[in-house]
């Protein structure tokens, strides 16, 4: 016997309108339904059916393209969801440049927003011709992937391209009457999600690999960039920041640190940083002050605490000075004992980031550093941002009530330095200043770079 049919659902009833019917009711309606559809950054539907009828509709060949970017390093959760908002934008729109030059343009049936990292393209493509197999949409998915690479670049410069991967997939599939259209579109876009899915397992696995091997063999770099004073060029001190093996995945610092996060091995990684750092000292770096980055998991941690870790880095260089990144939450009120145990060590503390971030004033009262270093973010463009020269001027005013050294990031052009100095601001930090260096001689310490 054949399975009976279940009956249809009866229609619940639904409480007559308002008798409201002017067009700024339904105006007001259209508006409510379409912030539910679609999404207010991309301005794409994140509903598969912008048009509830469509939802019946049978594709006999449905053609799908999914993209995703930026989820396996958690980029939204390091920069904040402003700068992905950002990202989004740069990528929808791209996107929708490159299907209307699609040599399948005629055939797309929507582009949709998933509501967090992915796009779906779906076509309706032709039947295939006898003989011939189905339409292959590979070369397509691989040159969005292409595409958005490249703006994404263009638009923020290599530190988004190093952390916000980009996937794709593609699958062709054809309709099956006995199943419900809406269900069968939504299985194909939940296969195209698995199928990349797969792909990123593969890489996390890969990168975790890497990095183990890096980590073991003991391939870290340790560079150096002057911090200056802005009038004369004299070298303040100098930051070290670490490099992974050239030509690696991990050559960069941002990826590097990425890869340690999401497999949970940020203190082990810091701790080989540090060690890196101090074991080759160049001569140069040694007769001024060194500027050292922790995160505040490392300071907390027993092994960097100890009395006598403390005591190898001050031997190693006799004036550290701990960057601590306002970005980073930190629990002021267990925090002061952390702190007292590292100047007691004889480190001294500087406030990284400084107004980046939504505590940097939190971060100065509690913390009272020895260093201010004003965040890149806010040097850009200064001297034609009068916000940006009153928050410097700010920062610089509650440093001097602190008797805390105000140090600018991220100096890259002669106008943004002369309008620092035209701030009261003394020292400065940025490739117009100097760039980060493997080698530095004791002669570099006077005049500019």
């Amino acid at each position: 016997m054949k399975p009976r049919r279940p009956a249809a659902p009866s229609r619940l009833m639904r409480s007559a309108p308002p008798t409201e019917s002017d067009s700024t009711s339904e105006m007001v309606a259209q508006l409510r339904r379409d912030r539910v559809i679609y999404d207010g950054v991309t301005g794409l539907p994140i509903h598969p059916f912008d048009d509830p009828a469509r939802a019946h509709e049978r594709i006999p060949h449905l053609g799908v393209i999914y993209i995703q970017i930026g989820k396996f390093f958690g980029f939204e959760e390091l920069y904040g969801w402003e700068l992905y908002d950002q990202v989004l934008v740069v990528v929808s729109r791209g996107l929708r440049e490159d299907v209307e030059r699609s040599r399948y343009a005629a055939r797309l049936f929507s582009i949709r927003y998933s509501g967090s990292d992915g796009f779906y393209v779906l076509y309706a493509l032709p039947q295939p011709a006898r003989g011939r197999g189905s339409v292959s949409l590979d070369a397509e998915a691989a040159r969005f992937q292409t595409n958005a690479l490249k703006r994404l670049r263009s638009a923020f410069g290599g530190t988004v391209v190093d952390l916000v991967t980009v996937h794709t997939s593609s699958l062709v599939t054809s309709d099956n009457p006995r199943v419900r259209p809406s269900r069968h579109l939504t299985r194909q876009l939940y296969e195209a999600v698995k199928i990349v899915s797969q792909s990123q397992t593969r890489e996390k696995i890969d990168l975790y690999v890497a990095l183990k091997r890096v980590m073991g063999g003991k391939q870290l770099r340790a560079a150096f960039q002057p911090l200056r004073h802005l009038a004369d060029g004299v070298v303040l001190g100098w930051e070290a920041l670490i490099r992974g093996p050239q030509g690696s995945p991990f050559e960069t610092p941002n990826v590097l640190f990425a890869v340690a996060r999401a497999n949970d091995m940020d203190v082990e990684l810091e701790t080989l940083c540090l060690e890196t750092i101090f074991g080759a000292l160049p001569r140069g770096v040694g007769s001024r002050r060194l500027f050292v980055n922790a995160s505040s998991m490392l300071l907390r941690h027993p092994v960097f605490l100890d009395e006598r870790n403390l005591t190898s880095i001050n031997r190693s260089h006799s004036d550290v000075v701990i960057e601590i990144s306002e970005k980073e939450i930190v629990d002021y009120s267990s925090f002061g004992d952390i702190l007292e145990a590292v100047r007691g060590a004889g480190l001294k503390i500087a406030i990284d980031d400084a107004g980046s971030g939504y505590s940097g004033l939190e971060a100065i009262l509690h913390l009272r550093p020895d260093y201010i270093k004003v965040a890149d973010s806010l040097v850009r463009g200064l001297e034609d941002d009068p916000i940006k020269r009153e928050i410097i001027s700010s920062l610089a005013a509650i440093g001097r009530r602190i008797d805390a050294t105000l140090v600018a990031e991220g100096i890259e052009r002669e106008p943004e330095r002369d309008a620092l100095i035209a701030l009261g601001v003394e020292y400065g930090q940025g490739y117009f200043l100097g760039r980060p260096s493997f080698q530095v001689s004791s002669r570099a310490v006077a005049g500019h770079a």
